[in-house]
């Protein structure tokens, strides 16, 4: 049958008109199934709950060392359930090298952490630069022979950003008007945009983000580190240009406007400002560091270094010069030492104030800066054993606390409904500096849940520095034993295949900033923190295994271990006992019953205030 050309026209207009309706058909149903798709996805609350209600991410080993262990990965139980001697030491640095390595960006700079995926943008503004991170990683970095060159190019990358015009004109505005150091923004930075072509502040949109730079503990970090570098040749002469020497100029001389020894600061932990013991200590050992090199020290090898400073320092303004003077020098470690010292004997970080106040704190972890990277000289092995007496009250389960009551990374925090907020409010990893802001998250805090943070690798230091140094040969027996301990536990919080406390996976071997507790129908659960991996908690564990290997291991043979050893237990003065027991139990005794403004200070909202068992 023949079929003319215009019926040809109807039948392929008819097909295209039936291919057509089957293609928006299945758009329909497709877009219906999408719908139904993100309705049906999980909220992190949702993923958590699924996932810590049905798994156990971590498992309780017993140490030889008689002491219960939280371990996330398989293979470091393994590890952790035998003594540490150097074929095993050596085993977990090889395993470990991969996961523990930190590259540096083209410019030389370390970012806090690493935990968004390749191209896209971190939220929480971890991938920015923050000096007190960065100086950590450099004091790692000196540790591997192989990685000196990236020490000394992450230690320049630092000081080409302190001797930026706007971070010299910080120091300079401060010099002359000391009024501004009480401005969060107005101090000289302690974070940027490494990524910046200026290395520009991190930014909120269009503008810049408010941060509370007043941390004169992360400057004190920085100057000492150059300075050691500078002692130890690892930067030279040469290295001392006209603009890098500007802010080594002023550095003194800022310390004495703003009234170091008094000054409060926003300190490690970049909260309310307080006048930290850490912080002044960390001030108060550059300033040490910088007078031993060009004072003190007559080593033909830095002269170099001396005649370089000397010739650009002449041609500074007469306060200046006589900010660097010997007796000025002097009398800033004088007034630093004196605080750290008074502020340790009434009881650690930030006792000298009411303990009504807001202020008010006596255990801390920062106090561990005392003692590392770089031990402030000028305090006694009883006080600085003091100092980490105070640290182990912290102690908790699946890491240190940071102080009491500490509401940031608390229980639920990343997975609780902050619907209806003000949007005035800080974000989750935002500034909260201000009274206002650290009651408004502190009042989010659900009792006993507070982060638990990766200290134990810093602990680890510090007890291996008072084991080389001190002469009694018990207390180094002793300070072997806890910085195993130690070291046992900082392994513990290596990923293993688990879910981070915001209901993402998170690939094993990884070093969390802190593990989180999760609390579903009063139950307490525990997984690391979103920030995993976190720059700072590889560097410190990396430097706590390599001096372990140095220090505990040198005579071949591991610390001494009873055959049955008690738990441990830490007595203080004021008749507090914490005692290490088996997860799942209560973790600390009371003895004494709390005082009347101790029970005041809970009501009073202030964190740390109750700190148990300080001196």
């Amino acid at each position: 049958m023949k079929i003319s050309n215009k019926n040809y026209v109807k039948i392929f207009l008819t097909f295209a008109l039936v291919i057509s309706l089957l293609l928006i058909t299945d758009n329909i149903s497709t877009a219906q199934t999408d719908e139904e798709n993100i309705a049906k996805e999980k909220t992190a609350y949702e993923k958590v709950k699924d996932y810590v209600t049905t798994k156990k991410p971590f498992s309780e080993v017993l140490a030889p060392e008689g002491e219960f262990i939280a371990v996330f990965n398989d293979k470091v139980s393994e590890w952790v359930q035998r003594k540490f001697d150097k074929p095993l030491v050596k085993e977990i640095r090889d395993t470990l090298a991969p996961y523990l390595r930190i590259e540096l960006t083209e410019r030389g700079f370390a970012p806090a952490a690493s935990r968004a995926l390749e191209g896209e943008k971190d939220e929480t503004n971890y991938d920015a630069i923050w000096i007190r991170d960065n100086v950590w990683v450099y004091y790692s970095l000196l540790k591997d022979p192989e990685r000196k060159d990236d020490a000394r190019k992450l230690l320049l990358a630092l000081w080409d950003y302190y001797s930026t015009d706007a971070q010299v004109n910080r120091f300079s505005k401060v010099i002359a008007d000391p009024s501004l150091s009480a401005d969060a923004m107005a101090m000289p930075h302690v974070r940027f945009n490494g990524n910046s072509p200026n290395l520009d502040d991190v930014m909120a949109g269009v503008k810049a983000e408010v941060w509370n730079h007043r941390q004169i503990d992360a400057h004190g970090i920085f100057f000492t580190a150059l300075g050691e570098a500078a002692e130890s040749g690892l930067i030279t002469a040469d290295d001392f240009t006209f603009s890098r020497f500007k802010v080594i100029a002023l550095y003194p001389l800022f310390l004495d406007r703003i009234n170091f020894e008094k000054y409060e600061d926003a300190g490690a932990w970049e909260e309310l400002p307080r006048r930290n013991t850490s912080s002044i200590g960390l001030a108060t050992r550059s300033i040490q560091v910088w007078d031993k090199l060009l004072l003190k020290n007559d080593s033909p090898s830095t002269q170099p270094i001396r005649d370089r400073f000397n010739d650009l320092i002449v041609k500074e303004r007469d306060e200046v010069k006589q900010a660097w003077s010997a007796p000025s020098l002097e009398s800033l470690i004088s007034r630093g030492l004196g605080t750290v010292k008074r502020q340790l004997k009434l009881g650690g970080e930030s006792p000298d104030y009411s303990p009504m106040d807001i202020h008010f704190r006596r255990a801390d972890a920062a106090l561990v800066f005392l003692i590392q990277p770089s031990p402030i000289e000028g305090l006694s092995e009883a006080e600085m054993r003091q100092a980490l007496t105070i640290i182990e009250t912290l102690k908790r389960p699946m890491g240190v606390l940071r102080y009491r009551n500490d509401s940031y990374q608390s229980g639920n925090y990343w997975i609780q409904d902050l619907a209806g907020e003000a949007m005035d409010k800080p974000s989750l990893t935002g500034d909260t500096s201000s009274a206002d802001a650290f009651l408004w998250r502190l009042k989010k805090l659900i009792p006993d849940t507070e982060a638990e943070w990766f200290f134990d690798s810093l602990l680890a230091l510090a007890r291996l520095h008072l084991a080389e140094t001190t002469d009694d040969p018990n207390m180094k027996q002793q300070d072997l034993y806890f910085a195993t301990i130690h070291l046992k536990r900082a392994l513990g919080q290596i990923t293993g295949e688990t879910m981070t406390a915001d209901g993402k996976r998170v690939k094993p071997w990884q070093s969390p900033e802190s593990i989180n507790t999760i609390v579903m129908n009063g139950e307490k659960y525990y997984l690391p923190s979103p920030i995993t991996p976190l720059n700072w908690a590889k560097a410190s564990l990396n430097m706590a295994l390599r001096e372990y290997e140095r220090i505990a291991l040198e005579s071949n043979e591991p610390p001494k271990q009873e055959e049955s050893i008690k738990i441990e237990e830490i007595v203080t003065t004021e008749g507090t006992t914490t005692t290490e027991e088996p997860l799942g139990t209560k973790e600390t005794m009371q003895i004494e019953e709390p005082t009347k403004s101790e029970e005041s200070l809970k009501s009073n909202a202030e964190p740390g205030s109750n700190d148990q068992g300080v001196l």
